[in-house]
């Protein structure tokens, strides 16, 4: 399938999904009424529509952007296309830094910053650690760095009253049910900055597939776009984590099933990464929302459960190649 094709598709899909995703429940009907604002639709309603269901879906869209870039980035600098925030510490490192301010009762811009620094402390962790970047290497530093993180965070829960461990807890599974107007818009921003930022990135991280030598050669600083590019996957996954909680798999899933589908060219994949990522998400979202209505499950309940399984697929099909 040619790289337009494929943008097309998954630029409709993902806007359908969208809109599912926004009228789906009891009262769709009615919620399209107020959606258009069509003759007799209810005002509450479309307040409702505006202020909490909108504000979620844009969210769900938004990480799941800023997620699939991330995982894209990171398999691609570190030549493992099993890399993934969640499966290599990052998720954790965020998820622990941002419960510490959340306890600490830091504001939410505080809250986002120290998330990313445990992201980014993570991933420079897990480098360090498999500098050799052979697969099993990698993973096990992750494996190593989120049994840490864990550990850290289940102490850290084990301190809090009842009702904020609840809330702890399910925030750290994985939700959009909390995002506001605010949030949301807050990271559909900066799923563009993000995107266009690692956008720019293609050449050198497609010129890194020949090694580091063959980047140097071509004329890129692999030190200096190197760094930038864990900054910013650091920054996605951070800040994800920070406003939604752990949603898994999507860093891993989105990319591969790019690659199945348009081959291996970096600069064409990052351009239909936060397509897919968006798509997934709200898929997920939406699952979450109505698999057991009225009640909801995590969304990152729903994102491991098709995750896991995709990943001892791609464990035992093959040897993972360079990204």
């Amino acid at each position: 399938m040619s790289a337009r094709t494929l943008l097309i598709l998954l630029a409709s899909l993902t806007g359908l999904a969208f809109f599912i995703s926004l009228l789906a429940g009891e009262h769709a009907a009615a919620r399209l009424a107020a959606l258009f604002a069509l003759p007799g639709h209810d005002a509450l309603e479309r307040e409702l529509l505006l202020a909490l269901r909108l504000p979620r879906v844009v969210s769900a869209a938004a990480a799941g952007a800023l997620l699939a870039t991330a995982g894209l980035a990171i398999q691609a600098r570190f030549h493992n296309d099993l890399a993934e925030p969640g499966l290599i510490g990052i998720s954790g490192g965020a998820a622990l830094a941002a419960a510490l301010a959340l306890a600490a009762r830091w504001p939410t811009l505080a809250v986002s910053i120290a998330a990313f620094g445990g992201a980014l402390a993570a991933l420079l962790l897990v480098s360090h650690l498999a500098r050799d970047r052979a697969t099993a290497t990698l993973i096990l530093a992750g494996v190593a760095v989120n049994a840490l993180c864990g550990s850290l965070l289940t102490l850290l829960i084990s301190t809090l009253p009842d009702g904020a461990l609840r809330s702890v807890t399910f925030w750290l599974m994985g939700s959009f049910a909390g995002s506001d107007g605010r949030q949301a818009w807050l990271l559909a921003l900066l799923a563009i900055a993000v995107t266009v930022a690692l956008q720019r990135q293609g050449r050198f991280l497609q010129a890194l597939q020949l090694g580091d030598r063959a980047a140097f050669y071509s004329g890129f600083n692999v030190g200096r776009n190197g760094a930038v590019t864990i900054a910013l996957a650091a920054l996605a996954a951070g800040v994800v984590v920070s406003q939604c909680g752990m949603v898994g798999f999507v860093g891993l899933m989105a990319p591969h099933i790019l690659r199945r589908l348009t081959g291996l060219h970096l600069p064409t994949l990052l351009k239909l990464a936060p397509l897919a990522g968006a798509l997934l998400t709200l898929l997920a979202d939406l699952a979450a929302r109505e698999l057991l209505y009225p009640a909801e499950l995590p969304v990152g309940v729903i994102t491991s459960l098709a995750g896991a399984p995709f990943f001892l697929y791609l464990l035992t099909r093959k040897r993972p190649s360079h990204a």
